[in-house]
C-alpha cells in the first residue's frame, strides 16, 4: 500500500488514549482519520491531543470515511454491531477484550470478517512478550513430549475498578473509563472473567495450540455476574488435564503477576516472570535454566495496535490476537458461566 493507512477509533477512551492512539502515531504511514465517542467533547479533546482529522459523537458515520483500518474500543455490548459495520465497510479491524457476550455473537463476527476477507484480531497482548512466546515455541518443539497437566494462573490489581472506584490507565493525560464498563453487568461481559481471564483463557490457548474440552469453574461471589475471583478446572481437547485462576487484588500490588506450569512425558516447563526465568526439567541430569531481561516479560499492551496496521499493509502476522482465539476464548467462557449456573462441569460449545 502506497498510500497512508487510514485509520478511525471508535469509542475511544481511557484504554484507547493510553495504548492504541499514541502506537498509531508512532507509524509515518498512518493516517488519523476520526476519532468518536457518545461526548462530542471528549471527542474533540482526543482530536485535538493527537491530531485525528475528524472528531464524531456517532461511529455510524465515521465508517462512511472510507478507512483501512478501525480500532473497537467500546464497551463489549456494542462490539458485535460496530466491528461487523466496520468489516462491511471494508476495513480491518481490532476489537477490544472480551470479545464478545456470547458464542453466537462472536462467531457472527468471525463470519463477517471471512465474508468481507477482512482480518479480524482482538486486543491480546500476552501472547506476544518474549517469555510466553518462547514458551510456546518450546511446547511445539515437544521439548516436554504431550502435554499432561498445565496451570495458568493471572493476579491483576483491579480490585478498585470492579468495585466501582474510578480507573485511570493513563495518569499522564488524566483520561478515565466509565464506571459502566467495569460495574454494569449489562455492559461489562463480566467482572474478572472479562477483566483477567479472557486474557488467561486466550494466553492458555496459544500456548498450547489447543481449545477446551469441558470445564468446572467456582467463582467469588459464588455465580455473580461480576465477579473478583475464580477458579477453572478442566480438560483440553488434546486430553491435557488444566488448572487455571485469575485473583482481583488492590492496586497497591504488582499490577500483574503470572504462574504458568506445563508438564509432560519428557519433562516440564516452569515460567517465573519475578525471576524472568524458564526453568526445564527433565531425566536425572537434563535441566536448565532461561533468563530474559525486564523487556521480555513485560505486557505488550501495543502489539495489537502494531498487528492491526501490519496486516493493514498487507503483511503477513504472528499468531495470537486472532480473532479464531477470541471465539475460543468466549466459547469457554460461556461453559464457565454455565457451570457457575449448575454447579457442575460444562461442555464447551464449539
Amino acid at each position: 500500500m502506497n498510500r497512508k493507512i487510514r485509520v478511525g477509533v471508535l469509542s475511544a477512551g481511557a484504554w484507547s488514549v493510553a495504548v492504541h492512539i499514541p502506537e498509531l502515531k508512532k507509524h509515518s504511514d498512518v493516517e488519523l482519520v476520526v476519532v468518536t465517542n457518545q461526548s462530542m467533547e471528549m471527542a474533540i479533546k482526543i482530536q485535538a491531543m493527537f491530531g485525528f482529522e475528524n472528531a464524531l459523537d456517532s461511529w455510524e458515520k465515521a465508517l462512511d470515511l472510507n478507512l483501512d483500518a478501525v480500532i473497537v474500543s467500546s464497551p463489549p455490548i456494542a462490539h458485535e454491531a460496530m466491528v461487523i459495520a466496520a468489516l462491511n465497510s471494508g476495513a480491518h479491524v481490532l476489537c477490544e477484550k472480551p470479545f464478545a457476550i456470547d458464542g453466537k455473537s462472536a462467531a457472527k463476527m468471525l463470519a463477517a470478517a471471512k465474508s468481507n476477507d477482512r482480518t479480524l484480531l482482538v486486543g491480546y497482548g500476552w501472547p506476544h512478550t518474549d517469555i510466553f512466546t518462547r514458551v510456546r515455541e518450546l511446547i511445539q518443539k515437544d521439548a516436554i513430549g504431550k502435554v499432561e497437566f498445565a496451570t495458568l494462573g493471572i493476579t491483576c490489581g483491579i480490585r478498585e475498578i470492579l468495585e466501582g472506584q474510578t480507573s485511570d490507565h493513563s495518569t499522564s493525560t488524566g483520561f478515565l473509563s466509565e464506571k459502566s464498563t467495569y460495574v454494569d453487568p449489562k455492559t461489562a461481559g463480566g467482572g474478572a472473567i472479562g477483566t483477567t481471564m479472557s486474557h488467561s483463557l486466550g494466553l492458555l490457548i496459544h500456548i498450547l495450540g489447543d481449545s477446551f474440552d469441558w470445564v468446572a469453574s467456582s467463582s467469588y461471589p459464588a455465580g455473580d455476574a461480576l465477579d473478583y475471583h475464580e477458579s477453572v478446572s478442566g480438560q483440553m481437547k488434546n486430553g491435557a488435564s488444566v488448572n487455571m485462576y485469575c485473583v482481583s487484588t488492590f492496586g497497591s500490588a504488582p499490577h500483574v503477576t503470572w504462574r504458568f506450569e506445563a508438564y509432560g512425558a519428557k519433562g516440564d516447563l516452569r515460567v517465573d516472570l519475578t525471576t524472568r526465568q524458564i526453568t526445564f526439567h527433565g531425566a536425572i541430569g537434563n535441566s536448565w535454566v532461561q533468563e530474559f531481561e525486564e523487556e521480555g516479560v513485560t505486557y505488550r499492551s501495543y502489539m495489537p495496535t502494531a498487528l492491526l496496521i501490519e496486516c493493514s499493509r498487507g503483511n503477513e502476522i504472528p499468531e495470537g490476537c486472532d480473532s479464531s482465539i477470541g471465539q475460543l476464548v468466549v466459547d469457554a467462557t460461556d461453559g464457565i458461566r454455565e457451570s457457575w449456573r449448575t454447579g457442575a462441569r460444562s461442555k464447551v460449545p464449539g
